[in-house]
């Protein structure tokens, strides 16, 4: 998932060497203080990342407070219930993927459709304007842009107008759903949103306007 985790604990350094290797966690910080825990998550902070923090004890409470996420467990004390953003009431410490899993899930599902959104605006203004302003003889030129070939202003409004009332309740069920996650780095997860849904964004209004406009034209419509 991309997500680098360490424990910090204030046992001696044998016994939390034995603990993070049981629990295959990247790196883990023995003996600690409160301030110690802080001064790891300020660090992280301080180099852009986000830092999620779990735990369930007095001494857990500033760190939990200091992290952007701090989930604690339900049957920690009430400093560290009143630091944090969530309670688990599982007192299950791995519920932290889940926050995570959900929380990419709702961040990559609302880029996808801003994205789709914004390509799929770009795109249908693009194709209905040249032949909205086809009849304007100062504005001949744009007639080259009307690659879709739509034939009337009449008829390219229309069409739009009646692609959006498709296209509108179509995202729903993604809305709804979600855009399925993925476990890889957020670099490559962003670059496979942007280039599906954009590339959809801007295929679908060409496809749906042409289609719908041709319709029209079937039934005399435009």
């Amino acid at each position: 998932m991309g997500i680098r985790t360490v424990m910090a604990t204030g046992d001696n350094r044998i016994t939390a060497a034995v603990l993070a290797e049981e629990a295959g966690v990247d790196d883990f910080i023995a003996e600690c203080v409160p301030e110690d825990k802080i001064t790891l998550i300020r660090k992280e902070q301080a180099e852009g990342k986000l830092v999620a923090m779990t735990g369930d004890g007095t001494n857990d409470a500033p760190a939990l407070a200091q992290a952007n996420v701090g989930l604690v467990m339900n049957s920690g004390t009430m400093a560290a219930k009143e630091a944090g953003n969530m309670i688990d009431l599982d007192s299950n410490p791995t519920k932290l993927l889940d926050v995570i899993l959900v929380g990419k899930q709702l961040l990559i599902t609302r880029g996808a459709l801003t994205t789709f959104s914004i390509a799929n605006d770009v795109a249908k203004y693009f194709a209905i304007i040249p032949a909205m302003f086809a009849s304007v003889p100062t504005l001949q030129g744009l007639n080259k842009l009307n690659i879709m070939g739509l034939r009337t202003p009449h008829g390219a409004i229309l069409s739009a107008l009646i692609f959006n009332a498709l296209i509108i309740p179509a995202l729903i069920p993604f809305a709804v759903r979600g855009v399925k996650y993925r476990a890889e780095s957020a670099d490559r997860m962003l670059s496979r949103n942007i280039f599906n849904w954009g590339i959809l964004g801007v295929v679908i209004p060409f496809v749906g306007i042409w289609g719908i406009d041709r319709a029209l034209s079937l039934f005399g419509l435009a």
